[in-house]
């Protein structure tokens, strides 16, 4: 079973019926939560690799992780959460929220911009990253642009947009030398 190709499925279908009840950037936000979530509760993860646990109960954890709020008429994701359960497909519901928020960068064209830094860069270098960024990408792209601060890449940089990754940390160059260091000690031993 392919994991990655069932996610898929069921994050197309989620999409194509957010968009058709309008409700693709509400999903967005409740997919976005939930992987949030999943990522800082263990309880969640029990709760949905649980055989015990009736279906109806962990539906309800599964809008509950996404931030849904109970309403007198059932939301999109309340309608997919008791899908998904009633598919026994709970255990790859954080694969699906995955799926479902690169779908819809893909719908909106949205690129996400990643730097990471063994320094804090300036409001300024960021600012003038962004904007480097922005006249790189297709015309009414939209770019996300978040920084992080790692001491351990000892200097340089690791930029990434979308599947696009620069590599220029002293961390990783310093393994590069390592690594034919090693490998060329090999040969003359």
């Amino acid at each position: 079973m392919d994991i990655g190709v069932i996610a898929k499925r069921y994050a197309k279908a989620l999409l194509s019926y957010a968009v058709e009840k309008k409700a693709e950037d509400a999903v967005y936000e409740q997919c976005l939560t939930f992987i949030r979530n999943y990522q800082k509760l263990g309880q969640l993860r029990a709760v949905l690799s649980d055989p015990l646990l009736d279906a109806r109960s962990v539906a309800k954890v599964i809008c509950q992780a996404c931030g849904d709020k109970p309403s007198a008429r059932e939301s999109v994701m309340q309608k997919f959460a008791a899908l998904v359960v009633s598919h026994h497909r709970e255990s790859i519901m954080p694969f699906i929220a995955h799926a479902y928020v690169s779908l819809y960068h893909g719908l909106k064209h949205i690129s996400i911009g990643h730097l990471t830094t063994a320094v804090p860069v300036s409001k300024e270098t960021e600012q003038k990253l962004h904007k480097w960024i922005q006249s790189r990408v297709p015309q009414g792209e939209k770019v996300n642009f978040d920084t992080e601060v790692k001491p351990d890449l000892l200097g340089g940089f690791i930029f990434q947009i979308d599947d696009l990754r620069l590599d220029a940390s002293l961390a990783s160059q310093f393994e590069k030398i390592k690594k034919q260091f090693i490998d060329k000690n090999k040969r003359i031993v």
